[in-house]
């Protein structure tokens, strides 16, 4: 029998001589957003030099898409500066969410400005709704940023992000997260890479100086499928109607590139006598850690179990934030023709965060990295549509292949015996490459970032959903489905991202096996490997709770673990010194604490020893 061949797409493209049906491939699927959006209630038409606001916002360049909105690079005429707009679907459901998010938004731009870290959270500017003869759409404005964190982990996948770089990271977003928590009693609930975002310094030069270099902004002239009907969880196209009444112009993304390590450009935070006072510190690593399990740039996760897949609660502000544009996070499409793959979530989030499709630059400026970022991007035949399915928000994330980090990569000495879930580690992988050569100065331009996607923020006792934070960095709490999660579930977070700079791969990554056990099951049995047991009070009290452990605490349905402690792990994998090992671990362990009740919160790591940065730290780091 002749091996089973994938369907191939295609797409229905008006010319000005006549229709065509062309073949397309997956990447070019998710380039753009779907004709098919631009229905009733769905994205605004927009075309370059269109007005907002009686004229004061002028469109230059689209900068991205999501699925709740467009987001463009306009000139604001009143203030005399580019931001980033963020117009949003005229839908009641995402209209009723972006105003959710305006509200979170004001309380965060009215809190402390002298916060030390304000700075380091997205600044709102302004919104407004603006009507057409068909609809109306909420629009936001923000400040323009430049890439994520994770555009930063994929140009750095082999060695990790150089570790100085990950302490002035760490420093700042404990310091936006110390004002969220402090100041505006906000929990942001979904830290990942792709919400922390690089600040462009001198921005207005910057922009000014692509729009002067860039091509004319290109777009393609493309059908509009008829919308459709559901019911009972089929679509079902309208008879009697063509397929095709009109079409539309959909223009190329233009993303903002962001600053890299040569520009020898300085932020304000980083030229600033206090700033530099936050980088004073250890001695650098010896070697840097090469993960060999090269992440995938689409990240998601297909695999849907019982409340593992999303829900988007009707109350809750769901959704993102900002940048140089502002993505937003699917629920399904249910378009018939030339869909883009359907994204889940509840959040409308930053462009260069969860973009389908972009081109960054890196380092070298002869090589273009091009990623997919959409975090929650997975194909619609991998996600059921069904609104009957309940899960935890912003679950499906980028693809890792094969298990996950303890359990693919646990030494053969490691005391038990292996899990029949973990297959052995790949023979002959190295895990150490050469050390790079050393620069004979010490690198003198430290980013600046910014926190982002404030779309699921919730007072800390106030919470507006109990489903938080995305698979790989969701807290024990959270998987457990606990009510009393506060703040201290954030840390968790960071702790995660801190790690997955360093070596490029996630610190937990489960997976489910058909009937024997679910994500949540491997999971928390990968937190039990690395970190230890903890007790049955806090284990129990949660949704979740007696469908992971039984009535004594144990595990229900994976009864033997492979323990690996933190400490091992980055010295028999990543080859850290002890010493080396020991002041990471000094770090991160308190901040995993397992027990909500043990953790830390951000006011009392935000200073620790381990951020300090010296000037040799910076040696042969030469660009990033």
């Amino acid at each position: 029998m002749a091996p089973h061949q994938p369907c191939a797409k295609y797409q229905y493209v008006l010319t000005s001589s006549t229709p065509k049906i062309v073949p397309v491939t997956d990447q070019e699927l998710k380039d753009e957003e779907s004709p098919a959006d631009y229905n009733a209630g769905g994205y605004m038409v927009i075309k370059i030099d269109d007005t907002f606001k009686d004229g004061r916002y002028i469109v230059a360049r689209k900068l991205g898409w999501g699925h709740f909105s467009t987001v463009w690079l306009v000139k604001d005429t009143h203030e005399n500066r580019y931001s980033a707009l963020k117009v949003v679907k005229s839908a009641t459901r995402y209209a009723e969410t972006a105003r959710d998010e305006i509200k979170l938004l004001s309380q965060v731009a009215a809190a402390n400005p002298h916060h030390a870290g304000r700075p380091h959270v997205v600044s709102f500017l302004d919104s407004f709704q603006h009507r057409t003869p068909q609809d109306t759409h909420v629009c936001i404005v923000f400040e323009p940023l430049g890439e994520t964190l994770l555009a930063l982990i994929q140009r750095n996948k082999k060695k990790g992000v150089p570790k100085p770089l990950v302490k002035v990271i760490a420093k700042q977003v404990l310091l936006g997260l110390q004002y969220l928590h402090d100041e505006c009693d906000l929990v942001h609930t979904d830290i990942k890479p792709e919400n922390i975002l690089i600040s462009i310094p001198d921005v207005e030069a910057r922009i000014h100086a692509e729009l002067s270099i860039s091509p004319k902004p290109t777009s393609h002239h493309v059908g509009v499928p008829q919308p459709t009907k559901s019911r009972s969880g089929l679509t079902i196209p309208y008879r009697h109607a063509p397929a095709y009444e009109r079409r539309v112009q959909i223009f190329d993304s233009q993303p903002l590139s962001s600053p890299s390590s040569r520009s020898g450009s300085m932020s304000a935070n980083a030229s600033s006598h206090s700033f530099q006072k936050q980088l004073s510190g250890t001695t650098p690593i010896s070697g840097a850690p090469i993960s060999q399990l090269l992440r995938k740039s689409a990240r998601a996760d297909p695999t849907i179990i019982l409340h593992d897949s999303p829900v988007i609660p009707s109350s809750s502000p769901s959704t993102s934030s900002i940048i140089s544009s502002t993505l937003s996070t699917p629920a399904a499409s249910n378009s018939t023709v030339s869909t883009p793959p359907t994204s889940v979530g509840s959040a409308d989030i930053p462009i260069l965060t969860k973009m389908a499709s972009l081109t960054l630059m890196s380092a070298s400026p002869d090589v273009t990295l091009r990623l997919n970022t959409e975090s929650v991007m997975v194909s619609a035949q991998h996600v059921s549509t069904s609104p009957l399915i309940q899960s935890h928000s912003s679950d499906i994330h980028h693809i890792t292949p094969g298990p996950s980090l303890l359990t693919q990569t646990a030494p053969h000495q490691s005391s038990g015996p292996s899990l029949n879930r973990t297959p052995s580690p790949p023979s002959g992988v190295p895990v150490l490459g050469p050390p790079s050569t050393p620069l004979s100065t010490p690198l003198s331009t430290p980013l600046s970032i910014k926190i982002a996607d404030l779309g699921n923020a919730t007072p800390s006792k106030q919470h507006f959903t109990e489903d938080i934070q995305t698979r790989q960095y969701r807290a024990p709490e959270a998987i457990l489905g606990r009510r009393d999660w506060g703040t201290r579930a954030d840390v968790w977070s960071v702790a995660c991202v801190v790690f997955e700079l360093l070596t490029a791969e996630y610190l937990f990554d489960p997976h489910g096996q058909g009937e024997m056990f679910t994500k949540d099951d491997d999971h928390m049995a990968q937190i039990i490997e690395l970190l230890g047991d903890f007790p049955l009070d806090a284990k129990m009290g949660g949704r979740y709770s007696r469908e992971i452990f039984d009535h004594a605490g144990a595990l229900r349905y994976i009864k033997t673990l492979k323990p690996w402690p933190l400490n091992r792990v980055m010295t028999e994998k990543y080859l850290f010194s002890v010493s080396e090992a020991d002041d990471l671990c000094s770090f991160l362990e308190p901040m995993l604490a397992v027990d909500q009740r043990e953790r830390k919160e951000v006011r009392d790591i935000v200073d620790h020893y381990w951020l300090d940065v010296k000037d040799e730290e910076w040696v042969g780091v030469d660009s990033w």
